[in-house]
């Protein structure tokens, strides 16, 4: 027996249903370990900036790791909304997958203010 509902096309939010709880682990688990790796990233090049002279603007660094802890944080809040409101899952799958890019400019930001100093 076919499905109609199913095979209607219209998405899960237009027939009154909610995503289910995995689609919206994914892309949240993803941009957690992303900040983290960014995170990471910042620190190994502020020890890098600092090995022998220090350069001028190593302080920025430290803003770019606030930063990405900020997007962290940020990135659990919409996993604990999508977890708790059913009908967001689907806004708060794409805002989890938008951090992704976000946080990569933030570290070009970031990155590219510590070297001018």
């Amino acid at each position: 027996m076919l499905n109609t509902e199913a095979m209607s096309g219209k998405l899960a939010t237009e027939r009154g249903d909610a995503w289910r709880p995995w689609t919206i682990w994914l892309p949240c688990a993803l941009a957690f370990a992303w900040s983290g790796l960014l995170v990471v990233a910042d620190g190994y090049a502020a020890v890098m900036g600092s090995w022998d002279a220090p350069a001028p603007g190593l302080g920025w660094l430290g803003v770019g790791a606030g930063g990405q802890g900020v997007l962290a944080a940020i990135d659990v809040g919409i996993l604990v909304a999508g977890l708790r409101q059913p009908r967001w899952r689907r806004t708060a799958a794409l805002a989890a997958w938008m951090l992704i890019p976000v946080g990569f400019a933030w570290f070009i930001l970031t990155g590219r203010l510590s070297s001018t100093g």
